[in-house]
């Protein structure tokens, strides 16, 4: 026992330095800080810095992961009360006194987990249903513009059919001249980026690069969402109408997220337009 204790008055300054190493160590690992973790396990073993690097960056993974899906949340709350501002998109929608049609619409957002283009019957699958309020011909719109129509919900997904299926049909409007016009869809080669307005009449202004938006009379979608530019203006001289080539806004070869339209009042606006 004598001896230890002398060991150790003649080594007192040794073992003081690797107290203080192990207390040092301590807080450092102990610390939040991942730049001194990661510096330190670089410099005393490779192979540990790089299992520890490859952890930090499944961490970061998925905490970026978390995050997207706040901003998503945050996005479409940020769509419902730009709309109550008359505003849609980044674009006017429709001045109104009337603050109960200001809060017709609300978004939900949605996102896209299955495409299926099959030229002629394409297809679009959301991972929202019943259970999150979503009902059969509810609008659905992207970050840019006009995405579809649901078709058919169950409990937990849904069914969209884009405006690149040649089954869909909508009244929308020439955003210059407010000329009503039907958008289809023609199956062609390299056609998923373009539409067709036909039966706008032939005297309206149409030039390139004019917009394309709804109208909002179907209660699907409020009026001003963007679905494109005219691309290519030709004339109907036996109907008397023009046909518009529109390359769409919305990019469908990488759509991820989406937005379910609600309108409180589509009821209540369906008995009127079942009456004509």
């Amino acid at each position: 026992m004598r001896n230890i204790i002398l060991l150790i008055q003649k080594n007192r300054n040794f073992i003081f330095f690797l107290f203080l190493e192990f207390i040092a160590l301590f807080f450092l690992f102990s610390a939040t800080n991942n730049y001194h973790h990661y510096n330190y396990l670089s410099s005393s073993n490779s192979i540990s810095a790089g299992l520890y690097n490859f952890q930090y960056r499944m961490t970061s993974y998925f905490s970026l992961r978390d995050i997207n899906n706040q901003l998503l949340v945050e996005n479409a709350n940020l769509k419902n009360q730009l709309l109550n501002k008359d505003i849609v998109v980044g674009r006017k929608y429709i001045k109104h006194k009337d603050t109960t049609y200001k809060k017709n619409f609300l978004f939900k957002e949605v996102r896209v987990i299955n495409s299926q283009y099959k030229f002629y019957k394409n297809n679009l699958i959301i991972n929202a249903g019943t259970k999150s309020g979503v009902k059969k011909k509810s609008g659905l719109i992207g970050t840019k513009g006009l995405i579809g129509i649901v078709t058919n919900v169950s409990n937990n997904y849904a069914s969209v059919r884009p405006i690149i299926n040649p089954d869909f049909g909508l009244k929308i409007l020439h955003k210059n001249s407010n000329s009503w016009g039907d958008l289809t869809w023609i199956p062609e080669e390299n056609s998923f980026n373009n539409v067709f307005v036909k039966n706008i009449p032939i005297y309206t202004d149409v030039k390139e690069g004019d917009f394309f938006i709804t109208s909002g009379a179907e209660g699907l979608f409020p009026r001003g969402i963007i679905i494109g530019r005219a691309l290519s203006v030709k004339e109907n001289i036996e109907k008397q109408t023009l046909i518009i080539k529109v390359k769409i806004e919305e990019d469908f070869s990488s759509l991820k997220v989406g937005f379910v339209v609600k309108n409180h009042f589509k009821k209540e606006l369906d008995q009127h337009l079942n009456k004509k």
